[in-house]
């Protein structure tokens, strides 16, 4: 496997690894609580701004996009890359 060039890395992983993953935690941490929005919902049948679907959507959008927030974290401390 070839190493990145320093250039490219900025573009990969621009605010570090350490920053990638706590904003990862934090997209996570919404996801978490669009999925206990949805649970609520969908117990008590009364729309909480969105229905009870649209809330379990929604959360499943930010556990992907959380995971690809964890991916460029991970990748960027394995290749060492420190800002």
């Amino acid at each position: 496997m070839t190493e990145i060039p320093n250039n490219i890395k900025f573009l990969l992983f621009g605010s570090g690894p350490k920053l990638t993953a706590l904003m990862a935690l934090f997209i996570n941490l919404l996801a978490m609580a669009a999925t206990i929005l949805g649970i609520v919902s969908a117990v008590t049948r009364n729309s909480l701004a969105l229905g009870t679907s649209n809330w379990f959507l929604l959360s499943i959008a930010f556990f992907i996009w959380g995971f690809s927030f964890w991916c460029v974290a991970y990748f960027g401390a394995k290749e060492g890359y420190t800002k």
